[in-house]
């Protein structure tokens, strides 16, 4: 497996680790929890219908643990009831702003006759309370059957909560106010339900917790959906990117060899010799320059090292082999290959390319640096005596190959160089640069 997708197979298990966290721990996640503890700083009343002609008492049990009794008696009053009040700001103006939760979890255990339970969540507005009047605030209520507390735990929707009738009918409170309204709640209360269930009613409170979410559940689970999604178009575009980067790799490889391949063959179709020594000079001869000429190639594609050539031609050979005979051309042919070849680098490969022709193949080398070895061969064979009453100089072609260019390209260059050096009068160097 290669390393690339080795990453991409950590990626995705560390993605499906993430999405299991998310589903599992989402309450936690996004979730706030507001805890009030009766125990703690808060202030509390005792509410009844004592002022309304009933006979109802209310007495802490254990303060400490938040128990107390309530003895209802009916008196004189049709409607008598008891709460247990805590100012959760211990303000009556100022309170908590709830209006972002989404439920209420109570630790709640009751004991008497009563078939109901009531909360409220009391909330102090300028638009309908007054700070000298307790019933001024909105009654928030929930009334719910004392059997759906299980295991001294009642947790509801702070939607399931409604604006107490009573309230509104005695308050004449405007349509527009008439909703739940949780912005600044400044009392939780607890009360006996309704009906006429006399007796007594003891109630423990342990601690209440307000939950808040702040995603919704669909909206989590959707961007999870989202972010997969996401993922995996972002995967096939890699995928997809990687596989047509590979096909497009091979596709220039094979093009490129392809014409190395086209070059040689013309190339060699030219030859008599097939060997890659040249039989006369010593030379590499064109079947002996194929390596490095591939060697160069995959340089320049994969590393970007640079690739320049020079073609080499005697002048005036046919003249030479027209007046002194063949026997010399051949000694002009051998001593002017020696001589090159003790004057380039050793990463250079020289060969013979055919007749009186040459070839230099200079690796890792810039037009400029190919420009300065050909302009020194050439004022070293200027300068040798190769052949007595003899004076042989030559002409050369640089060129080095540019980016989206083939060899084709390249040694045509090259070759025009050379032609527009022997027009120029012969024995000159003269480079292509585009």
């Amino acid at each position: 497996m290669k390393k690339n997708e080795l990453k991409t197979e950590f990626l995705l298990f560390g993605l499906v680790v993430l999405t299991v966290i998310a589903v599992i721990f989402r309450e936690a996640i996004l979730g706030t929890v507001l805890v009030i503890d009766p125990r703690g700083d808060y202030n509390h009343t005792f509410s009844n219908g004592v002022l309304l002609g009933g006979n109802t008492t209310s007495e802490w049990l254990s303060e400490d643990q938040s128990r107390w009794r309530c003895s209802l008696d009916k008196g004189d009053y049709a409607y008598p009831f008891c709460g247990h009040e805590i100012y959760l700001n211990n303000s009556f103006k100022q309170g908590i702003d709830l209006s972002g939760f989404r439920t209420i979890k109570i630790w709640l255990k009751y004991q008497g006759p009563g078939r109901t339970i009531r909360i409220f969540l009391r909330t102090y507005s300028d638009a309908y309370s007054n700070e000298n009047d307790l019933k001024s605030t909105k009654f928030n209520a929930l009334e719910f059957e004392k059997n759906l507390i299980s295991d001294g735990v009642l947790e509801v929707n702070l939607a399931d909560f409604s604006v107490a009738d009573w309230w509104l009918l005695e308050r004449r409170i405007p349509f527009k106010h008439s909703y739940t309204d949780f912005s600044n709640v400044v009392i939780f209360e607890i009360q006996t339900g309704s009906g006429s269930f006399a007796g007594e009613h003891v109630f423990e409170l342990d601690r209440v917790e307000f939950r808040r979410q702040l995603i919704p559940a669909e909206t989590w689970y959707l961007a999870i959906i989202v972010t997969w999604i996401a993922v995996i178009l972002i995967f096939l575009f890699y995928r997809i990117s990687l596989l047509k980067r590979e096909i497009s790799k091979k596709n220039d490889k094979n093009k490129k060899l392809q014409e190395l391949y086209d070059i040689l063959d013309k190339r060699a179709n030219e030859m008599e010799l097939r060997s890659k020594t040249d039989p006369l000079t010593g030379v590499f001869n064109r079947k002996g320059v194929e390596d490095s000429l591939k060697a160069a190639l995959d340089d320049w594609h994969n590393f970007g090292s640079r690739l320049s050539i020079v073609f080499l031609d005697i002048d005036h050979f046919k003249e030479i082999n027209d007046t002194f005979g063949h026997s010399v051309g051949d000694e002009v042919l051998i001593k002017l290959s020696a001589l090159v070849n003790d004057n380039i680098r050793a990463e250079d490969w020289f060969a013979r390319w055919g007749g009186e022709e040459f070839l230099l193949v200079c690796r890792n080398a810039e037009l400029i640096e190919a420009v300065g070895i050909a302009e020194k061969l050439r004022g070293l064979i200027e300068m040798q005596d190769i052949r007595a009453k003899l004076s042989v100089t030559a002409s050369f072609g640089v060129a080095s190959i540019q980016k989206g260019e083939s060899l084709k390209d390249l040694f045509r260059r090259a070759d025009e160089a050379l032609y527009q050096a022997k027009q120029m009068g012969r024995n000159t160097v003269v480079s292509s640069s585009a």
